[in-house]
């Protein structure tokens, strides 16, 4: 019980790393502690399921804390708020894969193998949780960069997977310096992997040097933006209540402003659609130049969307929801889990088959992202977009209460906003809404659960860097090569 009670506390320790917290520092004290219990003789001495049991405790004790909002959906209404407990169980599947990769580690004899593998390991994790099932890549090492506006930008040239690579190696350092001191290991290894660290970490800082500065030098140009944050209530919108008065408080809001583009959260358009002649009191009264986006439900053909709408004087286009919520937008097993209703409502939302993509009259291109997509980074560009000018992100965050869920949400995306190098325009129903350039600035932001409305000029850069995103998976190829030389390693000098 002693030493598990060490792997809690540490998995404790590392969901502070995580954001809304980012106390960074402590990462240099957790992995190496972590690093020496797994090393140490009483714990190798222990079976095979003690360790796994050991790394499912690590990733309790940080998911935890990371996923603690996860209950918040089940808190709206008093008829499932007895059943918050159900959202352990995704903390539970997430640390499961912690619990592999301790079990795997458990075969590796030697020290430095092991030096090598625990970053390698703890990305597989990431890969794995994003690929199987429903998929679910929130909790990433990346994110733990996501409020430093300096080192976030290493995620434009290697990727999401190599971001969180390279900040647990970073974060283990201490390890190789205090092994190279140790008269019984092979220092050759060690000042290899020394001497590589520090030039990769040399070679990080000129990149990053030179993406920002690069930033003085770009021909850019401005679009006029406002972002309506109306705050309206949960309860409102899933009863339908005050419809109209939210219509109204919509329409006001559109007929004084003038802005080229006028942006609202999702679902904030309180009536069912079923045919887009509906919104023509919206676009008889736009200009020319004018352009509104707001989220809303669209039926068609007996199927429900989640749908993000684009509407201009002379054009309606429509994006649908593509990567839909489990227990959020649709219910599996319906028939069991009916007490979910409340949550999901009576009929499961239809994925969207439209591609990713909005043309709009002035050849603006914009990438529609809708709630939580933009987690997805592997799943939002394609040949169709790569190019595309900006990203649009509507989203509801009041399922996500008032803690930590909204301020995680937000700095993911601002993660995709720096990786994709393109500006974002975010708007939450309740917040956080901003607009994020593609460095990752967060120019300007409305606040969680205020009301307001604000007006941006946005830069939309015309001879950016390249996006990088087609070369992220390479790092796939470095964590392969280097699992096998951790493992040879290992079979040639067991200690």
């Amino acid at each position: 019980m002693k030493i598990l009670s060490k792997f809690v506390i540490l998995g404790f320790l590392s969901s502070l790393l995580f954001p809304p917290f980012f106390i960074l520092p402590i990462g240099f004290i957790i992995f190496p502690f972590l690093f020496y219990l797994l090393i140490d003789k009483e714990f190798l001495n222990k079976n095979k399921s003690f360790h796994f049991v050991s790394g499912l405790s690590y990733g309790i004790s940080m998911n935890f804390v990371i996923l603690i909002w996860i209950k918040e959906p089940f808190l709206i209404d008093q008829a499932t708020r007895n059943f918050y407990f159900i959202s352990y169980l995704l903390t539970f599947y997430c640390s499961i894969y912690y619990g592999l990769s301790f079990l795997i580690l458990s075969f590796i004899k030697n020290n430095f193998s092991k030096l090598i593998l625990i970053p390698i390991l703890f990305v597989v994790i990431e890969i794995l949780r994003e690929h199987l099932g429903y998929g679910f890549p929130w909790i990433t090492f990346a994110s733990i960069s996501s409020g430093n506006s300096f080192i976030l930008n290493l995620i434009y040239y290697f990727g999401t997977y190599g971001l969180s690579y390279f900040t647990l190696v970073i974060f283990l350092l201490p390890v190789a310096i205090i092994l190279f001191y140790k008269k019984d290991i092979k220092r050759i290894f060690l000042k290899i992997y020394l001497s590589v660290s520090l030039l990769i970490i040399l070679f990080c800082i000129v990149l990053i040097y030179f993406r920002l500065e690069n930033e003085n030098n770009l021909e850019k140009k401005l679009i006029d933006v406002s972002l309506a944050q109306l705050n309206f209530s949960l309860i409102d919108k899933i009863n339908n209540n005050k419809s109209n008065i939210r219509h109204k408080q919509i329409m006001e809001i559109i007929n004084q402003n003038n802005s080229d583009l006028l942006v609202f959260a999702e679902n904030d358009y309180p009536y069912l659609v079923s045919n887009l002649k509906e919104f023509d009191s919206i676009t008889n009264g736009l200009n020319k130049n004018q352009s509104i986006v707001i989220g809303g439900i669209k039926k068609e053909n007996f199927k429900f969307y989640n749908t993000l709408f684009f509407i201009e004087k002379n054009e309606i286009q429509d994006f649908e929801k593509i990567i839909l919520v489990p227990f959020g937008e649709f219910l599996p097993f319906r028939i069991f889990l009916n007490f979910f209703d409340k949550i999901v409502g009576n009929n499961d939302f239809s994925s969207g088959k439209k591609t990713r993509l909005i043309k709009t009259s002035n050849n603006l291109k914009m990438i529609p992202i809708i709630c939580y997509e933009i987690i997805f980074f592997n799943n939002l560009l394609n040949k169709y977009n790569n190019n595309s000018d900006i990203l649009i992100n509507i989203t509801n965050d009041s399922w996500f209460g008032d803690f930590s869920g909204p301020y995680q949400h937000f700095y993911l995306s601002r993660m995709r906003a720096t990786e994709f190098n393109k500006t974002l325009i975010r708007v939450s129903s309740n917040g956080i809404s901003a607009v994020i350039n593609n460095k990752g600035k967060v120019i300007d932001y409305i606040p969680l659960n205020k009301k307001g409305i604000k007006r941006f000029k946005i830069p939309i850069y015309l001879n950016s860097l390249p996006n990088l995103k087609n070369y992220h998976s390479l790092i796939l190829i470095l964590l392969f090569i280097l699992f096998i030389f951790a493992i040879v390693f290992n079979k040639k000098n067991n200690n």
